[in-house]
């Protein structure tokens, strides 16, 4: 558990609206489904109550704190989720007040409702099919969104948890530290 795994360059939080931590989560858990299970994954999401510390201090990384902020064994799952869906989700996130985390999306709440919904850089086509990797427990209805439940997915067996680590390592391997994000990706 003591293993260094790399260097955190800031303390990194479970905030809301805007999670650091949870979307340094939902970043690691992106590159792993990109890199090991299916390059179309385009996005990913942390659930803020999945998060299970408070706050990831700046300063090296071990195994045994990434088992601290992930210690269920949760498997990432890639869905395709047509953009309408998608956007239900957001406005569920939205409507919760924000947190957790997400990678390749960005938004704004407004009213309790996600606005300005941004996928990789284009505004979010409510028509279109995405690739979004999240966790088994989100996508079999954990925290009571159950519109992934019948959709088309490819569960990968890979726990969250190795993901982390996986990602950790491919940083530090690159020369490469923990970054905080300077924009928001959840704004009000």
């Amino acid at each position: 558990m003591n293993e260094y795994l790399v260097q955190n360059e800031s303390d990194l939080n479970k905030d809301v609206p805007n999670s650091t931590l949870g979307n340094f989560l939902a970043d690691a858990y992106l590159w792993a489904a990109k890199n090991k299970v299916d390059p179309r994954a385009e996005m990913a999401f942390m659930n803020h109550g999945g998060v299970r510390i408070n706050r990831l201090a700046q300063g090296n990384i071990t195994r045994g704190m990434i088992y601290e902020v992930m210690p269920f064994d949760n498997v990432l799952v890639l869905v395709e989720v047509k953009g309408n869906i998608l956007k239900e989700y957001l406005d569920r996130i939205a409507f919760d007040g924000g947190g957790g985390g997400i990678a390749g999306v960005s938004m704004r709440i407004n009213e309790r409702k996600a606005t300005d919904i941004m996928v990789n850089g284009q505004v979010l086509d409510v028509n279109r099919t995405y690739f979004m990797v999240n966790s088994d427990y989100q996508v079999d209805g954990g925290g009571g969104f159950i519109a992934f439940k019948n959709l088309k997915q490819k569960r990968s067996g890979y726990l969250q948890r190795d993901a982390i680590i996986d990602y950790c390592k491919w940083l530090n391997q690159d020369g490469k530290k923990i970054i905080q994000e300077p924009k928001t990706r959840i704004s009000k």
